[in-house]
């Protein structure tokens, strides 16, 4: 698109924006994209770009797989731009664009990574044509938000420009068919001894073949719809993959990568199969992508996750686990509850993955927590359940319903009160699983349980 003379009022408005951000201490906003965009709707379509925009969707996974793609880059020297420290919806990528840009918003970097929220597709997608796009995978989320899984597809196949090259999850059959007219790269992960004691799970977001209506066979089912599956009919289903993780082995956390250059192994930076997942994608991305072995290899070997996803610290010989559990997403909380019951020990779990805007803005849809494996909770290993916020009750409720016994479950609407509740004596991991929103109550929930777990040394 041309730029005008409302593009650039647009451009240096928003520039005067973030200076004024800037001086008063306030950092990763997105005012200045949002002013862009009030002024000039369509500023994304006007503003030039870097060479390669790399797009990074999915329901989940897609922050820790943009963070570890942009590590792993940065270890290697490659320069970029990204909105890791902004929104990704349009405005925030607006803003990254201009915070990069020179006065008349010529681009500084050859190379941007966005992480794109894919509800957003109708607002970016048709600015932005990326020459590569991630999908991690495609789910049910949050429902007053997304609606159901067909309807995000039907928005990134309506706006996905057919020069994308797709690296898609292959064990999703749901991600691995975006954009049937569009060149793709699958990664994946084979049959796992643990896939043969998988546990049923509540939700399956494909069970029929979309083509013929046939109930699809699968190979392995590794939990929801994830695994590998055909269609006896019409043979619609999984496709060849491309880079496909074959073993690993937790006591050295490694795994082993089937690539088209042959098989190498790399460091799992963390132990849940999503840890793997996420591993798996920015890993097939970067190699197709360009970077050798050594490149990927040596760099993953220096790279972390973020610990304000999962952190683990130690006090008083008790462990404490800071890790997040999606808000409204069911496959994301059953993919940290069977985490948990698979860790064994005995557990005490501070639940805290409610609408943090509840009270004050809205009212929270709970339908949601009956499409999340509670059931997973009955484990033995799980010694308490405390929810807490507005709406603990509902959660205990849910929890009782699941088939766990009372006297494991018990309800305090502040997080400091959860802590309290917790049974020191029985326990040797709390696990306080928090939502994006929540991790100040958080927090305030773990500085309580430290300081009764210190107390109880001193006493």
């Amino acid at each position: 698109m041309k730029r005008t003379f409302r593009f650039y009022f647009a451009l240096f408005f928003a520039k005067c924006t973030a200076l004024v951000l800037k001086l008063i201490g306030r950092k990763g906003t997105s005012m200045p994209g949002s002013w862009a965009i009030i002024l000039c709707p369509d500023f994304l379509g006007r503003m030039p770009l870097p060479e390669q925009v790399v797009l990074v969707a999915g329901t989940n996974g897609k922050t820790t797989v943009s963070n570890l793609v942009e590590d792993i880059l940065t270890k290697n020297g490659v320069e970029y731009l990204c909105n890791r420290d902004g929104a990704n919806v349009n405005t925030g990528i607006a803003s990254s664009l201009i915070a990069d840009s020179t006065l008349f918003g010529r681009p500084r970097h050859k190379l941007a990574i966005f992480e794109f929220d894919e509800r957003s597709a109708p607002l970016i997608l048709p600015y932005i044509k990326p020459q590569a796009f991630l999908c991690t995978n495609l789910c049910r989320d949050a429902l007053d938000r997304n609606a159901n899984v067909d309807f995000i597809v039907k928005l990134l196949n309506d706006n996905l420009w057919d020069g994308a090259k797709l690296v898609v999850n292959g064990d999703d059959l749901i991600a691995s068919h975006l954009a049937p007219g569009n060149k793709r790269v699958c990664f994946g992960i084979s049959e796992l001894p643990r896939d043969r004691e998988a546990r049923p799970n509540l939700v399956r977001d494909i069970v029929a073949c979309p083509q013929c209506d046939t109930p699809l066979q699968y190979d392995f089912l590794r939990y929801n719809h994830i695994g590998r599956a055909k269609c006896p009919q019409c043979g619609w289903g999984t496709f060849p993959i491309d880079y496909d993780c074959t073993q690993v082995d937790m006591d050295s956390m490694r795994f082993t990568l089937q690539t088209p250059e042959g098989e190498e192994s790399y460091r799992l930076p963390g132990e849940n199969i999503t840890d793997l997942y996420n591993t798996v994608t920015a890993v097939s991305f970067l190699r197709d992508w360009g970077l050798s072995y050594q490149q990927v290899s040596s760099a993953l070997e220096q790279v972390e996750l973020a610990r304000s996803r999962y952190d683990v610290e130690e006090v008083g010989g008790k462990e404490i686990i800071f890790c997040l559990a999606k808000g409204q997403s069911p496959i994301a909380s059953s993919r940290v509850f069977d985490f948990i019951t698979q860790r064994g020990g005995s557990a005490a779990i501070i639940l805290l993955n409610y609408d943090s805007h509840d009270q004050a803005h809205s009212s929270e849809n709970m339908g949601w927590i009956y499409e999340v494996d509670y059931e997973f909770l009955r484990d033995g290993c799980v010694k308490q359940l405390i929810p807490t916020g507005n709406r603990c009750y509902d959660y205990q409720v849910r929890a009782l319903l699941a088939g766990m016994e009372p006297e494991r479950v018990c309800a305090a609407p502040k997080p400091e009160e959860a802590a309290a509740l917790v049974d020191l004596d029985k326990v040797d991991k709390v696990y306080i699983l928090h939502a994006v929103f929540t991790v100040g109550d958080a927090r305030r929930a773990r500085e309580e349980l430290i300081r009764r777990i210190n107390g109880k040394e001193v006493g």
